[in-house]
């Protein structure tokens, strides 16, 4: 009765803050999340009355002569059409939940584990005299609100809408309701146990970093499969390959109990409901059982290994000599011709960024989509069928044409230089009183970061280019072109981007990508496209307009020194513009 009452008045205490958060907080917030719940809304409608629509079109006479028709042209030809769709629409309900499942399954192990460890009341709520399992009860829960809104706003219309369609009794509805109601157990409660399990091997927060790289990486594939439906596209039309939707009507998935169990609520056989949904039932509670079991064991040992050391300490080596020399001195010997040219203050700031940006994998995670949309583009680049020159087209147009791999390079390298660049100053968070306290000018500071936001483009940019030059055949000419021009805008656009961020940083976020200010994003956005176009305008125009006139071979390389010029010029300006931002703005932090 103890547990209970922990449990009422735990959960009464989380809804009370949740109000009033709502209450307090600012207009544009409840108007989007009123917006959010009536999108919502019209979206559960819209499925309930789509499903029952289809699954009564299905149904009709009119669509089963269509489907005997179709079959028996597709007999003529050599192929075969299924003349009884009667299994696949009886497999709908397994289907959709296990859909549902797999949903489930990969956004149980993140939000069970920030609500469970991450969630910024646990100090106060474990050293309450409650009992654990109240507390682990009211967290578990906390943590599948998402999980149970879209179930309800989205699979439940589903599944409503078709025992509409066929017009199912009202058991078939109450067991709708009870199946949504428990299927976020089953993949919460073993997500449950992994956390608690891994929470005393990994730190808490590592793993949510490990987990948000997985999603991004899942994400990322689920947009190639799409970007390459035509490569892929003839091994699944195929009408056969409707087959495998029965697969998921095994049964040994507990979506499929729960699938035959709806079905035989629909269709009155008692029998079949209860030994299905008994089934389902009981595994999904014995399940939640288990983790309230062991929560009082290993729920607050794992949050208090995880406050008290973060995870397993490594141990430190006995001997003092055997620590890592300085980077100069052994695996970073590579960027040391790089480092040279600064100066010595900004040396230093370039190596710690250079160790200390990769330890957090949520930096990593924003670069996952850009590289894979860069990874298709070259993927295109190098499959299409280059187009032979035509000896009638201007050289300058030809020149254009073979931009395509520039392109691709400085969008790669601006990607990986705005992760870095952009953020620079904000990276440092509450730590940033270290370097202001510093014997290191601001400016030297910004030399530092821009030489790590710059690295990108010498490197990978270069790379990326030698290998469109070789797989293309580009001339040395124009490589050397394309090379300079994305060396010259790729300096000018991390100039931009490092002084904005240090202008208008964000020393108080939690969240990596919340360190770019809304100011700084939008000046970007309008500094950005200005600068490229100037620049492309100097270097591409100028020489296109030599040709275009048909000038002398003397006024066409006049003109095509000025345009480069005038483009030096340019990133000169922009350089100095976006150094000086910086260096004012982090003059006027306080710490």
């Amino acid at each position: 009765m103890m547990t209970w009452n922990a449990i009422w008045v735990i959960a009464r205490a989380q809804f009370l803050i949740t109000r009033n958060t709502f209450w307090r907080g600012k207009i544009g917030q409840k108007i989007g999340l009123i917006i959010l719940l009536t999108f919502l809304g019209f979206a559960a409608w819209g499925l309930y009355n789509f499903s029952s629509f289809i699954v009564r079109l299905i149904r009709s006479p009119d669509f089963a002569e269509f489907l005997r028709l179709a079959a028996e042209q597709a007999q003529q030809s050599g192929t075969t059409l299924p003349t009884d769709i009667t299994p696949f629409l009886l497999a709908v309900p397994s289907v959709t939940l296990f859909l549902a499942l797999v949903f489930l399954v990969f956004s149980s192990f993140s939000s069970v584990l920030s609500s469970l460890y991450l969630s910024g009341d646990m100090d106060m709520l474990l050293v309450a005299p409650v009992p654990m399992r109240a507390v682990f009860t009211v967290k578990f829960f906390s943590g599948l609100l998402i999980q149970y809104l879209l179930m309800f706003a989205l699979v439940g219309p589903v599944l409503l809408g078709y025992g509409n369609g066929i017009q199912y009794g009202a058991l078939y509805y109450i067991a709708t309701l009870l199946t949504l109601a428990l299927m976020p157990l089953l993949p919460a409660g073993l997500g449950a146990l992994l956390v608690m399990a891994v929470v005393r091997v990994i730190p808490a927060r590592r793993a949510r970093e490990i987990v948000s790289v997985i999603g991004g990486l899942i994400g990322v594939l689920f947009y190639i499969i799409t970007q390459f439906t035509r490569e892929v596209g003839s091994a699944v039309t195929d009408v056969r390959s409707l087959s495998t939707l029965l697969n998921a009507n095994m049964p040994i998935l507990p979506s499929s109990w729960a699938g035959r169990a709806l079905l035989a609520a629909g269709e009155g056989q008692l029998l079949t409901f209860l030994v299905y949904g008994g089934l389902f039932a009981v595994l999904s509670i014995a399940i939640f059982l288990s983790c309230l079991l062991l929560s009082e064991r290993l729920y607050y040992a794992g949050w208090s290994n995880m406050s008290t050391q973060g995870g397993r300490i490594k141990q430190r080596a006995p001997n003092s000599e055997q620590r890592t020399p300085a980077p100069a001195k052994h695996s970073l010997s590579l960027l040391t011709w790089f480092s040279t040219l600064l100066p010595r203050q900004s040396r230093a700031v370039f190596y710690k960024d250079w160790r200390l940006f990769p330890r957090d994998l949520r930096n990593l995670q924003q670069l996952i989509f850009p590289l894979a949309l860069a990874g298709i583009w070259t993927f295109r680049l190098f499959t299409t069928p280059s187009q032979p020159l035509d000896p009638d087209v201007p050289g300058f147009a030809n020149q254009m044409t073979n931009l395509g791999g520039a392109g691709i390079a400085f969008f790669l390298c601006l990607t990986l230089s705005s992760a870095i660049a952009g953020p620079g100053i904000s990276r440092e968070g509450k730590a940033f009183w270290i370097l202001k306290l510093a014997p290191i000018s601001p400016l030297r500071i910004l030399l530092g970061k821009l030489a790590l936001a710059y690295l990108p483009y010498p490197t990978v940019g270069a790379l990326f280019l030698v290998i469109t030059a070789f797989v293309g055949g580009i001339g040395l000419g124009d490589f050397l072109f394309q090379l300079v021009l994305l060396l010259l805008v790729g300096l000018g656009s991390t100039c931009v981007s490092l002084g904005l961020g240090a202008a208008f940083p964000k020393l108080d976020w939690e969240n990596p990508q919340q360190q770019t200010t809304f100011r700084a994003s939008c000046l970007g956005m309008l500094f950005y496209p200005v600068y490229i176009m100037l620049v492309l305008a100097a270097a591409l125009g100028l020489p296109a307009l030599g040709s275009v006139l048909s000038l002398s071979n003397g006024l066409a390389i006049m003109l095509t020194t000025l345009g480069w010029a005038i483009a030096a010029g340019l990133t000169a300006l922009a350089v100095w513009g976006g150094l000086s931002l910086g260096a004012r703005g982090l003059g006027r932090i306080e710490v």
